[in-house]
């Protein structure tokens, strides 16, 4: 895998043109200026411009081009050296070229360039000392080496880079996810109870009017409540018009509780925790959890005595909705149901598992309906 560049940038163009001029005025100031020297001087540094695009094309031109022109000089002390080009190149090839044994034959290149060169008589007297080869072998080894960290950093940043872009793919997915929940739960448990204070309603308004409209009343309060919430939630598709509200917590359990009541429930109510020390969203789990369950308890068992438990231990938060069976009804009107999928459980049983809590629901001995959840505390925050 090899960090992807464009053909050019405006970085390699000023590099061989930096070489170039260098190499121009090198040439200008030896004793015996020929037009070929010029040319050669030119040929080893305007193709460093593209020199990441085509590490192993540009590095072998340049080391054939010096063995050539080595090849036909015609006096040795006109020279011109091309080490600052083959160095560059050399750094390209360790930073560009993806498999190690082909970096490697690409890094020698240059070494042997300069000793085939430096053998035909093109740096004087043939037959470099020792120490020069050393030399030529350290800065090469030393430059080449330089290169492959260099590529080896860029990929770690583009490994870390596609990680944090794939981690954020997901987390787009799971806040999907949960945007669909939370309206699943809002339409259900608002659409539920419209529905039955509207039927209330259509009871009384021959007879009692008064009675009528308070019905309508909260009709009214919770379809605008319920468009309110679904707003917000829609809102945080869209940034540039999101209102960030807070969302429901465990203080807005007294609402469900009191809706539930305005839909002829008695309900028996215990929340004995304190939300200051509750992370957001397990309070959120835990106000879902009780929405879901008396929404279940209007549609499945319309002026059921309820009861509803919310407690805190040290290490986890304990929710319990249990409903009695089903009043006798005086007008015969089949139970409403709302999105009879079926999805209350199950959502119910997702969020918690998203928390690594438990979930228990189940008919009880009383013909009731018990649902009871556990969400842990600690490393919520």
């Amino acid at each position: 895998m090899t960090p992807p560049l464009r053909l050019t940038n405006t970085l390699d163009v000023c590099i061989a043109a930096a070489i170039a001029v260098w190499a121009i005025v090198e040439t200008l100031l030896l004793p015996n200026q020929s037009a070929a020297q010029l040319v050669f001087a030119l040929v080893i540094s305007i193709p460093l411009a593209v020199r990441r695009s085509f590490p192993a094309l540009v590095m072998s031109f340049i080391a054939a081009a010096l063995v050539v022109h080595a090849a036909a000089a015609g006096s040795p002390d006109a020279t011109f050296n091309p080490f600052p080009s083959l160095l560059v190149m050399t750094f390209t090839v360790g930073e560009r070229i993806a498999a190690w044994w082909r970096a490697v034959l690409l890094g020698v290149v240059p070494i042997a360039a300069m000793l085939i060169a430096d053998r035909l008589g093109y740096f004087g007297t043939p037959g470099m000392e020792a120490t020069g080869a050393l030399f030529l072998v350290f800065f090469v080894a030393a430059v080449w080496g330089f290169g492959r960290i260099v590529r080896a950093r860029a990929l770690a940043l583009q490994r870390v880079s596609e990680s944090a872009e794939e981690r954020a793919h997901e987390a787009a997915a799971l806040e999907r996810r949960r945007i669909a929940r939370e309206l699943h739960d809002i339409i259900a448990h608002s659409l539920s109870i419209v529905a039955l204070q509207a039927a209330a309603a259509e009871q009384f308004v021959e007879r009692d009017p008064a009675r009528a409209r308070t019905h309508l009343s909260a009709t009214r309060r919770t379809a605008q409540g319920a468009l309110d919430e679904m707003r917000h939630l829609l809102d945080l598709l869209n940034e540039d018009g999101a209102s960030y509200a807070p969302q429901p917590g465990l203080e807005s359990i007294q609402e469900l509780i009191s809706d539930t009541e305005a839909a002829g429930h008695r309900v028996d109510a215990q929340i004995e925790v304190s939300a200051a020390q509750v992370p957001e969203s397990i309070a959120l789990a835990a106000y879902r959890i009780v929405q879901e369950a008396l929404t279940n308890v209007r549609k499945h068992a319309p002026g059921a005595a309820v009861r509803v438990t919310v407690s805190q231990q040290p290490a986890q938060l304990l929710v319990a909705v249990h409903n009695a069976a089903s009043a006798p009804r005086k007008t015969a009107r089949a139970p409403l149901s709302i999105n009879g999928g079926g999805h209350g459980i199950p959502g119910m049983r997702e969020r918690i598992r998203l928390y690594s809590g438990t979930l228990k629901a189940g008919a009880t001995p009383d013909k009731g309906w018990l649902v009871q959840a556990s969400l842990p505390l600690e490393g919520a925050r």
